[in-house]
């Protein structure tokens, strides 16, 4: 807030546990997941909030004007993405200039990294789960067009998510990246 941002894009969004942190800190959010189940739990998550907007959009091709949001969050999606490069460009169109990303990266040194079958490096099919694991230098790679402002890791246990999510109780190693748009 003391940065003067406003307007935030979840991309991403899921049940919408993000959304409602932001949302009580008086931001305007904008929440768009692919996944209608996904969404479904948001909305009903996030319908005492006049400060939120959910969509069903796709992160590759938002269909925002350039330059809409102060920030763009985007946690344990990564993950999932195909074309996690084209997602950056997208990100970084729009985002406003100075604008900040605070995203997610599973790490390489997650201990699941490496199980069910590889497709390429460091990507894999899990229990049906498309997942993707990161080094360091791939990331950096994703966020050239960024002037990266922090990186903290952390291993922690996800809880199960209920209902309609494949994943179980699981522990794992992330990286979260701060980045400013240049």
């Amino acid at each position: 807030k003391h940065l003067k941002f406003k307007h935030v894009l979840d991309a991403g969004c899921g049940d919408g546990r993000n959304l409602i942190e932001f949302a009580k800190a008086g931001f305007e959010v904008t929440g768009i997941d692919i996944s209608e189940s996904a969404l479904e739990r948001c909305r009903k998550n996030c319908r005492n909030f006049k400060n939120v907007k959910i969509e069903k959009r796709s992160i590759e091709r938002t269909g925002f004007k350039n330059a809409s949001f102060d920030v763009v969050i985007c946690d344990f999606v990564t993950a999932h993405m195909k074309n996690p490069g084209k997602v950056m460009k997208e990100f970084f169109r729009v985002l406003k200039k100075g604008g900040y990303l605070l995203i997610e990266f599973t790490s390489t040194k997650d201990p699941h990294c490496g199980e069910g079958k590889k497709i390429k490096k460091n990507e894999f099919l899990q229990h049906g789960a498309y997942l993707r694991f990161y080094t360091l230098q791939d990331v950096e790679k994703l966020l050239s067009k960024f002037e990266i402002l922090s990186i903290d890791s952390s291993s922690y246990s996800d809880p199960a998510h209920g209902s309609g999510y494949h994943r179980k109780k699981r522990h794992w190693h992330h990286s979260y990246f701060v980045a400013a748009r240049k």
